[in-house]
């Protein structure tokens, strides 16, 4: 009886070990494809801040723009500002239905 026992528990601990392995892949392909995605973010947040620190560049350029292409360049920033509005408009909505994030108390950050 007892050895049936330890049979059992050792094929049930395989098991597990194997079911294990097979999550850990499983997590690590979800994290290979975070990771890219979190490269293209940091990509962006780089270029936001290289033109943050030399807004005439930024000028410069939309200039050019402008005085190449001045109806396709109107018709790009009224676009922008509609996905601008609608970026603000969705964020409102989410601040009214998400519930506030709040840290446990007592925990130093």
């Amino acid at each position: 009886m007892m050895r049936a026992r330890l049979i059992e528990l050792r094929e049930r601990r395989q098991r597990l070990a194997a079911r294990a392995q097979l999550e850990r892949e499983q997590l690590a392909v979800q994290l290979a494809r975070a990771d890219v995605a979190l490269a293209w973010l940091e990509r962006g947040r780089s270029a936001l801040e290289a033109v943050r620190r030399r807004p005439l560049v930024l000028a410069a350029a939309a200039a050019l723009i402008l005085a190449l292409r001045p109806r396709r360049t109107l018709r790009l920033l009224a676009s922008g500002w509609s996905l601008w509005q609608l970026y603000r408009r969705a964020q409102s909505w989410w601040e009214r239905i998400a519930p506030p994030v709040q840290k446990p108390a007592g925990r130093a950050t």
